[in-house]
C-alpha cells in the first residue's frame, strides 16, 4: 500500500491480514495521515457545548473552535438539556456518588435502578424490564444468552451491528433476508431445519429512517413458529400513540416477544434496555455477559431517565415537533432532488454514492459549519455511502433550510462518479 488516502478505503484495512498480527496499524497511519492532509478526516472533533441545533466544536484544521448547525445527535427530543432533568441528576449524584462501581448482581443495583425498570416495564406494558449499562450491550446480551449453537438468528439484512454481534457471539448460525422483505424472510424461514430461529429487526432502521413492515412479518414468523425481536433504539418516545415505539403505532405490541430499547437517543441519556415476560427477563438476568460482567448503570444516569418519563408522560409537545420537523426536512431535501430512500423518520439519509465522493462532500459541508453523520463503510455499504441527518425538536425552520442550501452547495462542487 502507499500513502494516498484516495487510492485506499477503510475496508481494505479492516480485511487486511500481514505477516505480522500488528502490521495492519502502520498501513492504516499513513491512509490516516494523508486522509488528514486532504482535510478528509473529520471525525472525532471534541465538542464542547451540549448537543443541541447548534454547537461548538474543535477544528483540527484551524486549530480553534468553530460553531456548527447540528444534525448529528440522537438528542431528538432535547431531554438531555432540560434544566428539571439536569437537576435531578445533580440531586442524586450528590447522595450516590458519581458511579455505580460494581456489576449489577454484585453492589451495582440500586433502588433507582430497581424503580427505573419497573417503570419501563409499565411504560412499555410488558411484565418485566432489565436496564443495561448501553444499547449496544442491550442487544449483545440479549441474543448471546438466548441463542445456542445450533440455533438460527434471522436479520434482516440492514439491522444493527449490535444484534449481529449478539448471534456470533452465541455461536449461532446466521441467516438475512432482504430488507424488509416478508417475502423473501418466508422464504428464509421455509429453509431452516430447525424452529428455534430468532428474527431480529429495528423499528426504525438506524441508516436509512424507514419503518420495519411489522405487521407482515409478523404474520411470516407466526406461520414458520419463529420468535420476533425488534431494537426500538430511534422510535421509543416517538412512534405509537403513547411513544412505545412502532410495535405501538402498528398495533403489534402483543405479538413481539423482545423489545429492546436505549437511552441514548430520545431520552439524551445513556444505557440500554430489554422487555418480555417476567420469567425470560429472570433468565436474562443471569445469563447476559454484557449484563452481569458489565458496571452497572450510575445511579444518577436512572433517575434522570425517570425524570424524563415524567414530563414526557404529561407533555409529548416535543415529540410532536419532532415529527412536524422531520416532514418538513424531508419534504425540503426532496424538493431540492437529493435521494433520501424511503426514510419515514426523523433520521434522513442523504444518499451519496462512492466513498472519495463522501469524503469531498464531507470536507465541504465541514467548512460550511454543517455537522452530520459521514457514514460508510462498515456501518453501510462503501457503494452506499451516506450523509445521516438526525432531525431534532429543537431545530427551526431557518436552521433546516441552511443545512438544505449547504447540501446543495457541496453536491453541486462534487457531482456525481466519485
Amino acid at each position: 500500500m502507499n500513502k494516498k488516502s484516495k487510492d485506499h478505503t477503510h475496508q481494505e484495512f479492516i480485511e487486511f491480514q500481514g505477516d505480522d498480527l500488528f502490521d495492519v496499524k502502520n498501513f492504516f497511519w499513513e491512509f490516516l495521515q494523508d486522509g488528514i492532509r486532504q482535510k478528509h478526516y473529520i471525525f472525532l472533533n471534541p465538542l464542547t457545548t451540549a448537543p443541541v441545533s447548534q454547537v461548538d466544536a474543535y477544528d483540527r484544521y484551524t486549530d480553534g473552535i468553530k460553531r456548527y448547525l447540528n444534525f448529528s445527535s440522537y438528542n431528538y427530543l432535547g431531554y438531555s438539556v432540560y434544566p428539571e432533568v439536569i437537576r435531578e441528576v445533580q440531586d442524586t449524584l450528590a447522595k450516590y456518588g458519581t458511579g455505580a462501581a460494581s456489576a449489577p448482581l454484585f453492589s451495582g443495583y440500586y433502588d433507582v435502578t430497581k424503580r427505573l425498570e419497573e417503570r419501563i416495564a409499565a411504560f412499555k406494558n410488558k411484565e418485566a424490564a432489565l436496564v443495561f449499562p448501553t444499547g449496544y450491550s442491550a442487544n449483545v446480551g440479549v441474543l448471546s444468552c438466548i441463542l445456542k449453537p445450533g440455533d438460527v438468528a434471522v436479520l434482516d439484512i440492514l439491522a444493527h451491528a449490535s444484534l449481529y454481534d449478539g448471534a456470533r457471539l452465541a455461536g449461532a448460525d446466521i441467516k438475512v433476508f432482504s430488507h424488509n422483505s416478508p417475502g423473501h424472510l418466508e422464504r428464509v424461514l421455509r429453509s431452516l431445519k430447525t424452529k428455534r430461529a430468532l428474527v431480529c429487526v429495528e423499528g426504525v432502521y438506524s441508516m436509512d429512517g424507514d419503518l420495519a413492515k411489522l405487521p407482515e412479518i409478523i404474520a411470516v414468523c407466526k406461520k414458520y413458529g419463529a420468535k420476533i425481536l425488534i431494537d426500538e433504539a430511534h422510535s421509543t418516545l416517538i412512534f405509537g400513540e403513547h411513544g412505545r415505539g412502532v410495535a405501538e403505532h402498528f398495533g403489534v405490541e402483543n405479538d413481539i416477544d423482545i423489545s429492546i430499547g436505549t437511552f441514548s437517543k430520545s431520552f439524551g441519556a445513556i444505557g440500554g434496555f430489554a422487555v418480555a415476560d417476567q420469567k425470560l427477563i429472570s433468565y436474562m438476568r443471569f445469563s447476559a455477559r454484557s449484563y452481569i460482567f458489565s458496571c452497572a448503570m450510575a445511579p444518577h444516569t436512572a433517575a434522570g431517565i425517570l425524570k424524563i418519563l415524567d414530563i414526557y408522560t404529561k407533555d409529548k409537545s416535543q415529540r410532536d415537533k419532532l415529527l412536524d420537523n422531520a416532514r418538513y426536512m424531508r419534504k425540503a431535501l426532496t424538493k431540492a432532488g437529493f435521494d433520501i430512500g424511503d426514510t419515514q423518520s426523523q433520521v434522513v439519509p442523504v444518499f451519496v454514492g462512492k466513498e472519495m465522493r463522501l469524503r469531498e462532500i464531507g470536507r465541504r459541508i465541514y467548512e460550511k459549519g454543517l455537522y452530520a453523520g459521514i457514514v460508510t463503510y462498515p456501518a453501510v455499504s462503501a457503494k452506499r455511502t451516506r450523509l445521516r441527518l438526525s432531525v431534532s425538536a429543537y431545530h427551526t425552520k431557518e436552521q433546516m433550510d441552511a443545512c438544505v442550501n449547504i447540501l446543495k452547495e457541496a453536491f453541486a462542487d462534487v457531482p456525481g462518479g466519485e
